[in-house]
């Protein structure tokens, strides 16, 4: 992953769209076969499981909150996403969220 930290309003919809880049052999070169799982634990320690769809070419995923944000707690949250085969997680990356209240008025 490219960024450390992301700057989040609740409130809004929550998503993402990630580029899967493979390393040089023996590392897998593509999603095929991977299970991809990611959650959200906010600074209140609420957990917010994100539904995570692999593209057809398995060279990307978009992983996206369906429910409100608008009761995630404002703070430092982290992010997670896995990667898995199996039952063997080979890839973890965390992620910190700077949630911020709604400020538009």
């Amino acid at each position: 992953m490219s960024c450390n930290t992301v700057t989040f309003k609740r409130g809004t919809n929550f998503g993402s769209s990630t580029v899967f880049t493979p390393e040089a052999p023996p590392a897998i070169q593509t999603l095929s076969g991977v299970t991809v799982t990611s959650t959200i634990v906010d600074a209140d320690r609420n957990e917010y499981d994100l539904t995570v769809v692999v593209a057809v070419d398995f060279l990307s995923f978009t992983a996206n909150y369906s429910g409100s944000t608008a009761d995630w707690a404002i703070g430092t949250a982290r992010w997670d996403i896995k990667f898995s085969q199996g039952s063997t997680v080979f890839y973890s990356d965390t992620m910190r969220l700077d949630i911020i209240g709604q400020v538009t008025v």
